[in-house]
């Protein structure tokens, strides 16, 4: 098996309807070919070349529709695919891929590099495989460097905050990550305050800039108001210093209640701020969980906010987190035992035998099976479940069902010159109220040598948000799929054109490129009573064991779990922290 370098490329996840998957080709053998310009079981496609570059593409997802629709059938040497909606059927020779191992990662994004790293920093000489269905590693920390583009950008996670554990700190350490040295510089996050403003009329306009820190006492509202933004501000950053953390298993159980109820609620009911404080904080709960200050809950909220309210928390590369992939594959890579790697290969079953686990994938046209002795689902959950369901019992099956995924689209918008984001003093990331699909940039290249270049090519990586309910998200993803490259043009044409107002730009003229990436499951919502559950123990407090997650990911024999869904939150802290818990288990279950 060849060992798979970090390329320069763009990673291609696929998160609609289940597995990430890249099938590279034509299917062979006594199936018809596969027509990867267009889906017919979704519909066609937006096929404009802006959107080609990454994102839900017919060629990431086809494969993950025959298991998500049950057109597979797995038999000893063959497997079966029924007849669908796009005409394609027969049966496939199985072929035994050979080799054995003691671990088989399976998802080579974020959790899954974590997964390998901690796994062989206590089992240097472990025999790892990593399947990964996409081209390139990296996962939701994907990146896109191509020409035009003046340089990297993420296409997907942005940025990490300075580590509150030990192990997250040694993590870092042992990948190269300088949090310290990639500190945000202020002005870090900017609001653009105008008639779509919660509480604000015709008539006000204008950037508040650095809002969380000098900014605050310049919020455009009355004094009312302004007094319950600044006890919000400070109630966020208490509980942050009280015990929140990231991953939520870390923090303090007294806090465990604020899972119980919406951010909204803890704001206006147990805060007593006004309503316009909670819908000011949906510009952010939008881009960062896939849900209003409503349908988010105030633990994973607050936890996430109050690093952002804490000035040098917040670091980043240009690129985003797709820097925290890279280092740490370039660290695997140099251990004493590499992972083999097989990108291409989309797992599609899970078989457990008397001594491990035989995983069945899909690559270059053919199903293979091959062997580990353990093996790291780190899938997101709407593939985990599909690769167990025919594992799980009935409380494992209705604790999978209470895991939701919301749709995210990014677009990457370069721009001539950086002049004038100068000229509005404008700095890492800004966010408004009002746009059509999208509610926030941030700056790709801030933490570049070239900040200060005002005449430098830069890039604003654009972020999209998600309101829909949860039985309304499937609907909200085909929206995703289907809406024009224009009318997401047309939008950031719409946003620019308005947030640009005082400085010297025109859309025509400064905007040298665009490319849009559509993720269709992208952002894991955590509503009211996912992460710790519901279920009261003896002493009155939140049963943690009794969370849905907490069901759905326990051990499976010798499968055990990773991935953001594990911990509760789509953060890269997550991540990391559900490869490490992974890791552990699977070491454990050795011993």
């Amino acid at each position: 098996m060849a060992r798979a370098p970090f390329p320069d490329g763009i990673a291609r996840r696929d998160f609609l309807n289940g597995l990430l998957i890249a099938a590279g080709g034509a299917l062979s053998h006594s199936a018809p070919a596969l027509a990867l310009a267009g889906d017919a079981c979704a519909g066609r496609l937006d096929l404009d070349p802006r959107v080609q570059r990454g994102g839900n593409l017919p060629a990431t997802f086809t494969v993950s529709h025959w298991l998500r629709d049950g057109r597979l059938t797995f038999e000893k040497d063959f497997v079966s695919l029924a007849p669908g909606c796009d005409d394609l059927s027969g049966e496939i020779p199985l072929v035994d891929a050979g080799g054995r191992f003691d671990a088989i990662v399976i998802g080579g994004g974020v959790s899954g590099l974590s997964a390998a790293h901690h796994l062989l920093r206590e089992r240097p000489r472990a025999r790892l495989l990593i399947l990964e269905a996409a081209p390139v590693l990296g996962g939701n920390a994907g990146r896109d460097d191509a020409p035009p583009l003046p340089g990297p950008a993420s296409t997907a996670g942005a940025y990490g905050t300075a580590p509150s554990a030990d192990w997250l700190a040694q993590f870092y350490r042992a990948i190269d990550v300088d949090w310290l040295a990639q500190s945000v510089p202020g002005p870090e996050s900017s609001f653009y305050f105008d008639e779509f403003a919660p509480g604000l009329g015709a008539g006000a306009r204008g950037w508040n800039i650095d809002t969380f820190e000098r900014g605050a006492a310049h919020l455009p509202y009355d004094a009312r108001l302004r007094e319950d933004f600044a006890r919000a501000f400070a109630a966020i950053r208490a509980l942050g210093e009280k015990g929140l953390a990231d991953p939520a298993d870390e923090s303090d159980p007294a806090l465990d209640d604020l899972s119980s109820v919406s951010l909204a609620q803890h704001l206006e009911a147990t805060l007593g701020c006004d309503a316009i404080v909670s819908r000011f904080f949906t510009a952010y709960t939008l881009s960062a969980f896939g849900g209003t200050a409503e349908q988010v809950n105030a633990h994973s909220a607050i936890a996430f906010l109050s690093s952002e309210l804490t000035r040098g928390s917040v670091f980043t590369y240009p690129g985003g987190t797709s820097e925290i992939a890279r280092r740490t594959l370039r660290r695997l890579t140099q251990g004493e035992t590499p992972p083999h790697v097989e990108t291409n290969a989309t797992a599609l079953r899970i078989e457990t035998t008397a001594r491990g686990a035989n995983v069945v994938y899909f690559q270059n046209d053919r199903f293979h099976r091959i062997f580990g002795e353990r093996i790291i689902l780190a899938a997101p959950a709407q593939s985990a479940r599909h690769l167990v369901a025919h594992l799980s019992d009935a409380a494992r099956k209705a604790a999978w069902a209470q895991f939701h995924a919301a749709p995210l689209v990014t677009a990457n918008v370069a721009l001539r010159r950086a002049a004038p984001l100068a000229q509005l003093g404008l700095g890492y990331s800004q966010s408004w109220w009002g746009g059509r699909h999208f509610v926030n940039y941030i700056v790709a290249d801030w933490m570049s040598d070239k900040r200060g270049d005002h005449e430098r090519q830069t890039i604003l990586t654009f972020y999209g948000g998600c309101d829909a309910p949860l039985d309304g998200l499937a609907e909200a993803r085909m929206r995703l799929m289907h809406t024009p490259f224009s009318d997401y043009e047309e939008s950031l044409r719409s946003d620019l054109s308005r947030l640009m107002r005082g400085a010297d730009f025109d859309f025509d003229r400064d905007v040298s490129a665009l490319f849009l990436y559509r993720w269709g499951h992208s952002m894991l919502r955590p509503p009211p009573g996912f992460l710790f559950g519901e279920t009261r123990d003896a002493s009155g407090g939140l049963d943690r064991a009794q969370a849905p997650r907490r069901i759905a990911c326990a051990p499976l024999g010798p499968i055990v779990f990773a991935g953001q869904h594990v911990e509760g939150v789509p953060s890269i802290e997550s991540a990391i922290g559900s490869g490490r818990r992974a890791a552990l288990q699977a070491l454990e279950d050795r011993r």
